[in-house]
């Protein structure tokens, strides 16, 4: 079924070392939270980046035609590093540092992630030398961008999602406003000082949740060992302050709400009170038949007394 939907266009950035497996899983990630989410926001992501969006062009340099193609007309970015600064580009250190500043200069948001998966350390002068103007370039950006780092795929997979509920919600509060600018409005070259900091607040903010298993050995009636597995839902907050009121709800990809996700949901509160950066978990029921994913979403209330909520996508297999 079809639906209205803005669309934003997002810039995947990095240097020459990016992991194909990292590159695709956030062309994944956002793939499946258009799918679960777009709905329900009402926005829909397209990712681009120079290997999959870039044509043949001239120019005075390379940079300065994909700038024209793809950067320019990008809402916002997901940047990766990982030891690599990059080539130097006329005015820049690298191509994506000359990227990034043409984002923030326009005032858009940039998310730059550090990749810290374990991984071959740099042996050579000309690796060193990278990985050491890397580091001094990423220290600048802490007061312009979101900096955040990650140690799997899973961990990347999360940053992707919230950067991704972050740039819906702002979307969809300025569609809501009448913020968007007409066709044909000059775009005004702002710093993105301001934007950036609500950027690293908001992000940081909300109680997401995950499921965990484990897996116990047992004999069945014919004295066959058998592994029974064991779900908890677990919810996390991402706040510096504590949260009250935390419930939750399965819906299903309509927005209609679900009652054969978890067999063991109950009403009310899940927790009254949550701690800064506290969990909470409970153990998630179900059943042969029972749905294997379903949309969790989640609504608590912040330290000012706002309602808030936060959807994530979970599923048992």
């Amino acid at each position: 079924m079809s639906y209205n939907a803005l669309v934003a266009q997002i810039l995947l950035s990095a240097p020459s070392d990016l992991d194909a497996s990292h590159r695709r899983i956030v062309l994944d990630v956002t793939r499946a939270w258009n799918a679960d989410h777009g709905r329900v926001y009402g926005v829909h992501f397209s990712i681009v980046d120079w290997k999959d969006n870039a044509a043949a062009g001239t120019g005075e340099y390379a940079q300065g035609v994909l700038n024209e193609q793809i950067v320019e007309e990008s809402d916002a970015a997901i940047v990766v590093f990982s030891d690599r600064m990059g080539t130097p580009t006329p005015s820049y250190p690298s191509g994506t540092a000359e990227e990034i500043d043409q984002l923030l200069t326009r005032g858009r948001d940039v998310a730059v992630l550090r990749n810290n998966c374990p991984r071959r350390v740099p042996e050579n002068e000309e690796q060193i030398d990278q990985k050491e103007a890397l580091e001094e370039y990423v220290q600048t950006l802490y007061s312009r961008a979101l900096v955040k780092t990650y140690d799997t795929s899973e961990g990347l997979r999360r940053e992707v999602v919230l950067v991704l509920n972050f740039l819906a919600r702002k979307h969809r509060r300025e569609a809501d406003a009448g913020l968007h600018q007409e066709v044909g409005d000059e775009e005004p070259e702002v710093p993105s000082l301001a934007l950036s900091a609500m950027f690293r607040e908001e992000i940081s903010e909300g109680v997401w949740p995950r499921l965990e298993v484990t897996e116990t050995p047992e004999l069945d009636n014919k004295g066959r060992v058998k592994h029974k597995r064991r779900w908890r839902l677990v919810l996390e907050s991402t706040s510096a302050h504590p949260v009250s009121d935390v419930a939750v709800r399965f819906e299903d990809g309509e927005g209609n709400v679900v009652t054969d996700f978890d067999l063991g949901r109950t009403s009310g509160p899940i927790a009254r009170l949550l701690a800064p950066r506290a969990t909470v978990e409970r153990p998630l029921l179900q059943a042969w038949q029972s749905r294997s994913d379903a949309m969790c979403v989640v609504t608590w209330t912040d330290h000012l007394g706002e309602a808030r909520e936060t959807r994530a996508s979970i599923r048992t297999h």
